[in-house]
């Protein structure tokens, strides 16, 4: 005996398919802030790709010989519509942290953001001071 399956039309279909769990739609967004480490001509350069941030976002400090970077965004865009049928925030974070190899001159670290990345350089210094700093992003 032939079961039949009953048919179904294009907008029960859509619906349906719009409400299912479909894995990759309901992911939510993460995106992998990836570094550079470089040691060159007595600097160490980091380059964090952090895109969808300003520069204000940035939060940057040293404290006990341990280099944190934090950011936090939001866009959240005003609709006159309130009928949501589906209606998603986008949130942005990032946090990493570094421990400082010793000689790091923790009062000379700068720190800039251009084109969805950030750059911090750190020159070497023969002589160590411990000491907590926060960073200000040009």
């Amino acid at each position: 005996m032939k079961t039949s399956v009953p048919k179904q039309t294009p907008v029960k279909l859509l619906t349906e398919e719009f409400w299912s769990k479909n894995e990759i739609l309901n992911q939510p967004g993460k995106i992998e802030h990836s570094v550079n480490i470089i040691d060159k001509n007595g600097n160490y350069r980091i380059q964090v790709n952090a895109p969808g941030f300003k520069k204000e976002d940035f939060k940057i400090r040293v404290e006990n010989g341990v280099l944190n970077i934090q950011a936090y965004a939001t866009d959240e865009k005003e609709e006159i519509k309130k009928n949501y049928v589906r209606k998603e925030f986008l949130t942005s974070s990032l946090a990493r942290s570094f421990r400082l190899p010793e000689g790091i001159d923790v009062s000379d670290i700068k720190a800039r953001y251009k084109n969805g990345r950030l750059y911090i350089k750190m020159g070497k210094a023969n002589t160590v001071k411990k000491m907590n700093k926060k960073i200000k992003v040009q």
